[in-house]
């Protein structure tokens, strides 16, 4: 298990934090991705519920499984019925939130050390993680994957055919997240992008 679950009978404040912030990330991705949808026309995912931060639509339990025990957080797919470079902004506007959240949560964790110092180890320590695994599933939502967003982007740029049934779930994205973390090509790949994330907020006062 690799997933957030091995914190439970350590540290289960840190698990609870980790999890509920990482969570809150992919939750705004959909919301953005559904309102950004709306804007151009398509309300599809915004009737669908995508348009709130309602776990309950974006997440389900096995999708909450598997980010506990392997640590990818693969929400629910927004339905989108744009074409071309409207679908391609759309789908791609989610891993640019996911970054964006990570700052924000970076910048919690040091408003929250310079504030609040007897809390940092937990809170801050599941600020600072939370804000890592958005950086990883950034850049994994930049694996051509189904249910991935770029993947789906190609999908709709290029009218792919669709998957048999069994390779359009979670399996693939699962099995190449448990890949690519296992052999720390993932953590690897994003350590710039996680060190300019980090420079960023050092800029603050």
């Amino acid at each position: 298990m690799i997933g957030p679950l091995t914190l439970l009978t350590t540290e289960p404040l840190l698990l609870l934090v980790q999890v509920a912030a990482l969570l809150a990330g992919m939750l705004l991705k959909g919301v953005v991705q559904a309102r950004l949808a709306a804007h151009w026309g398509d309300r599809s995912a915004v009737q669908a519920g995508f348009g709130w931060p309602e776990p309950a639509v974006h997440l389900d339990l096995w999708r909450l499984a598997l980010h506990l025990l392997i640590g990818v957080a693969l929400p629910r797919p927004v339905p989108l019925a744009l074409r071309g470079a409207k679908a391609a902004a759309a789908l791609l506007s989610g891993p640019v939130t996911l970054l964006a959240f990570a700052l924000v949560l970076l910048a919690l964790q040091r408003a929250q050390q310079q504030l609040l110092p007897a809390t940092a180890d937990v809170i801050g320590t599941g600020l600072g993680r939370a804000a890592y695994g958005l950086c990883l599933h950034a850049l994994f939502n930049f694996l051509p994957l189904p249910e991935l967003d770029l993947g789906r982007m190609l999908g709709h740029i290029a009218q792919l055919p669709r998957l048999p049934r069994p390779l359009r779930g979670t399996l693939l994205p699962a099995l190449a997240w448990t890949a690519l973390f296992l052999t720390g090509a993932l953590q690897q790949a994003t350590a710039p992008l996680w060190a300019g994330l980090q420079s960023t907020i050092a800029l603050l006062p």
